[in-house]
Protein backbone atom coordinates (compact mmCIF):
# COMPACT_ATOMS: atom_id res chain seq x y z
CA UNK A 1 0.00 0.00 0.00
CA UNK A 2 1.22 3.17 -0.94
CA UNK A 3 1.60 6.17 1.75
CA UNK A 4 0.11 9.63 1.10
CA UNK A 5 1.08 13.09 2.20
CA UNK A 6 -1.14 15.24 3.16
CA UNK A 7 -1.57 17.32 -0.44
CA UNK A 8 -2.39 13.66 -2.02
CA UNK A 9 -4.84 12.91 0.37
CA UNK A 10 -6.91 16.00 -0.11
CA UNK A 11 -6.77 15.48 -3.81
CA UNK A 12 -8.14 12.02 -3.24
CA UNK A 13 -10.58 12.69 -1.41
CA UNK A 14 -11.81 14.82 -3.73
CA UNK A 15 -11.44 12.52 -6.73
CA UNK A 16 -13.09 9.97 -4.47
CA UNK A 17 -16.23 12.15 -4.10
CA UNK A 18 -16.71 12.79 -7.71
CA UNK A 19 -16.01 9.20 -8.51
CA UNK A 20 -18.92 8.02 -6.29
CA UNK A 21 -21.12 10.85 -7.66
CA UNK A 22 -21.26 9.59 -10.79
CA UNK A 23 -20.40 5.99 -10.25
CA UNK A 24 -22.29 5.38 -7.05
CA UNK A 25 -18.93 4.11 -5.25
CA UNK A 26 -15.66 5.04 -5.25
CA UNK A 27 -12.58 2.65 -4.22
CA UNK A 28 -11.21 2.71 -0.48
CA UNK A 29 -8.42 5.01 0.44
CA UNK A 30 -6.67 1.77 1.29
CA UNK A 31 -7.34 -0.34 -1.92
CA UNK A 32 -4.17 -1.87 -2.59
CA UNK A 33 -4.68 -0.85 -6.07
CA UNK A 34 -6.20 2.84 -5.68
CA UNK A 35 -4.16 4.61 -8.06
CA UNK A 36 -4.96 1.84 -10.96
CA UNK A 37 -8.37 1.62 -9.96
CA UNK A 38 -8.86 5.24 -10.23
CA UNK A 39 -6.98 5.27 -13.59
CA UNK A 40 -9.46 3.02 -14.72
CA UNK A 41 -12.20 5.02 -13.63
CA UNK A 42 -10.72 8.22 -15.63
CA UNK A 43 -10.97 6.44 -18.68
CA UNK A 44 -15.10 5.47 -18.44
CA UNK A 45 -15.69 8.64 -16.74
CA UNK A 46 -18.15 10.97 -19.07
CA UNK A 47 -17.35 14.19 -16.62
CA UNK A 48 -14.22 16.74 -17.66
CA UNK A 49 -14.18 18.39 -14.28
CA UNK A 50 -13.38 14.17 -13.03
CA UNK A 51 -10.79 13.55 -14.99
CA UNK A 52 -9.43 17.12 -14.86
CA UNK A 53 -8.99 15.76 -10.63
CA UNK A 54 -8.12 12.63 -11.82
CA UNK A 55 -5.40 14.31 -14.01
CA UNK A 56 -4.13 16.90 -11.19
CA UNK A 57 -4.13 13.44 -8.75
CA UNK A 58 -1.77 11.79 -10.79
CA UNK A 59 0.50 14.81 -11.26
CA UNK A 60 0.89 15.58 -8.13
CA UNK A 61 1.44 11.49 -6.94
CA UNK A 62 4.06 12.18 -9.39
CA UNK A 63 5.74 9.08 -12.04
CA UNK A 64 4.76 6.63 -13.38
CA UNK A 65 1.30 8.10 -12.60
CA UNK A 66 1.38 11.48 -14.00
CA UNK A 67 2.70 9.43 -17.37
CA UNK A 68 0.26 6.10 -17.38
CA UNK A 69 -2.76 9.21 -17.41
CA UNK A 70 -1.13 11.04 -20.40
CA UNK A 71 -0.61 7.63 -21.98
CA UNK A 72 -4.69 6.71 -21.24
CA UNK A 73 -5.69 10.48 -22.21
CA UNK A 74 -4.02 11.88 -25.06
CA UNK A 75 -5.84 14.59 -25.73
CA UNK A 76 -4.51 16.30 -22.33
Amino acid sequence: MAIFNKAEIDQLRIVRKRIKQEFGSAPALDAPDLLEDILKYSTESQDAITKSQIRQLMEIVGEPWANRFSELHTYY
